[in-house]
């Protein structure tokens, strides 16, 4: 069963309903999907649990921004498509994102669009449609058929090097990914979470004092 990433705008009902459907027309087609909002952290659900642990604000609100991006880079990674929701005056900041990264490494990318707003007299941005090899999809229905077709054509054998810190990213992730399907208790994944980016946040904090301080140092 491959696996497709859900990329695309989550920030009103609006979008969320869309995106939901999106992946319930590849669910039903067979695909195992994630959807963020749906399968990932909830920023809202975990960011009390970090202050009840005595983690401060700013110290929390880094932590969780670390694991969202974290589980979304291993989500995507860990796909073999991704689908990129494009509607919206503009594309969604995150989307493009985890596109570039999908991108990267060789995944299956379907761009789904039925939206006639553009920013370019008419065309889509050639540098975010380059991603599929300028085509999209525009109705729901089509969107397994052209994973169908582009998984029927993709090599199986291209193996993607990786930085080491996207390796970290990574695995982090994983981690995270594990305890959600797993249904951990929200006090273990808020434990876990301290302890995969805490000491990392408190380290690049003293580290970009330590760099301020040099820079800003009366001679």
């Amino acid at each position: 069963m491959c696996k497709i990433y859900c990329a695309g705008p989550l920030f009103n009902p609006k979008e969320r309903e869309e995106m939901q459907e999106i992946a319930a027309v590849l669910e039903k087609a067979g695909y195992q999907v994630f959807l963020p909002h749906r399968d990932g952290l909830e920023f809202a659900n975990i960011f009390p649990n970090l202050l009840e642990k005595g983690v401060a604000p700013q110290q929390a609100k880094a932590i969780l921004n670390n694991a969202i991006f974290s589980l979304d880079v291993f989500h995507v990674t860990d796909s073999h498509g991704l689908i990129l929701n494009m509607n919206g005056r503009v594309p969604d900041e995150g989307a493009m994102v985890e596109a570039g990264i999908a991108w990267a490494c060789n995944k299956v990318i379907v761009i789904f669009r039925n939206d006639s707003r553009s920013l370019l007299e008419g065309n889509c941005n050639p540098m975010v449609m380059g991603l599929s090899g300028f085509s999209y999809i525009k109705n729901y229905e089509d969107i397994p058929r052209a994973f169908d077709y582009k998984f029927s054509k993709a090599r199986e054998d291209f193996i993607c090097s990786r930085d080491p810190q996207f390796e970290i990213t990574m695995n982090n992730g994983k981690q995270i990914s594990e305890f959600l399907s797993g249904q951990k208790p929200s006090n273990d994944i808020t434990s876990l979470l301290i302890d995969l980016f805490r000491e990392r946040i408190c380290q690049n904090t003293e580290d970009q004092i330590r760099n301020y301080t040099q820079i800003h140092m009366p001679q």
